[in-house]
C-alpha cells in the first residue's frame, strides 16, 4: 500500500552493506532522503545514486542526509557499488523487508519505458555503471525483475512530506525538488548512526 504525505515514516533497524547499523529513529531532526533502487545491476539506479553522490556534500552542509536502497544481496550490491565509495549508508534489501514497509511497486510496463531513456544509459556505459546492455542487464537482476524505484522526503520529525512512487523504472525526483528541500528550513542535528555522523 502506497504511504501518504503528513504519515510518518514506517521505522526500521537494518545495516548498511558495511555492516554498520542503520536506524531511522536516528535521523530525528535531520531532512532525510530514502532513495529506494532496483537491483544493484541497474544502470538508471546507478546513475541517481552518482548524481546523489556528487551532489551530497552540499546537501550534508544542509543538514539533509541520504539513506539508499537496493534490491539486491550483499555480494552484488557491493560488486556494483563499492567503487562509488559512497558516503551516505547504502542497504542492500533482498528480503524486501523495508520495501515492503515502504509499498515499492512492480510494473512490467514501467521496466519497458525505462528503457527509452537512451542518454542515461549512454551516461552508465561512459561510467561503466552497472549492467548497461539491455537484455544482459535484465537477466543479471537479482531483485523483482519489474521492480519500480520510489522516492521519500522526511520531514525531521521523520513524517513523510513526498512520497514519489516512480512512472518508470528510470523515474525519480526530480532535482530541483531536492534542491529546494534541502535548502528549506533548518535540521536540528546530525543523524548518529554508527560510522554515518552528518558531519562525516
Amino acid at each position: 500500500m502506497r504511504l501518504k504525505v503528513g504519515q510518518d515514516a514506517p521505522l526500521f533497524v537494518i545495516n548498511d552493506i558495511y555492516g554498520r547499523r542503520v536506524p531511522l529513529a536516528a535521523y530525528q531532526g535531520t531532512k532525510l532522503l530514502l532513495s529506494f533502487h532496483r537491483s544493484s545491476v541497474c544502470p538508471l539506479c546507478n546513475i541517481r545514486l552518482s548524481h546523489l553522490i556528487y551532489r551530497y556534500q552540499e546537501y550534508q552542509r544542509q543538514g539533509f542526509a541520504i539513506i539508499a536502497f537496493y534490491e539486491s544481496s550483499l555480494a552484488y550490491t557491493r560488486r556494483y557499488l563499492d567503487r562509488l565509495q559512497c558516503p551516505f549508508p547504502i542497504i542492500a534489501d533482498r528480503e524486501r523487508t523495508v520495501y515492503s514497509l515502504y509499498g515499492l511497486e512492480s510494473s512490467w510496463l514501467g521496466t519497458a519505458r525505462g528503457t527509452l531513456r537512451r542518454s542515461v544509459y549512454r551516461e552508465a556505459k561512459r561510467h561503466n555503471l552497472g549492467v548497461w546492455r539491455l537484455l544482459p542487464g535484465f537477466l543479471a537482476m537479482d531483485g523483482k525483475k519489474f521492480r519500480m524505484p520510489a522516492e521519500f522526503l522526511l520531514g525531521p520529525d521523520l513524517r513523510i512530506q513526498r512520497a514519489y512512487y516512480a512512472k518508470d523504472a528510470g523515474d525519480f525526483l526530480p532535482f530541483s525538488e531536492l534542491d529546494a528541500f534541502a535548502a528549506s528550513g533548518t535540521s536540528v542535528r546530525g543523524a548518529r548512526t554508527t560510522g554515518y555522523p552528518l558531519g562525516r
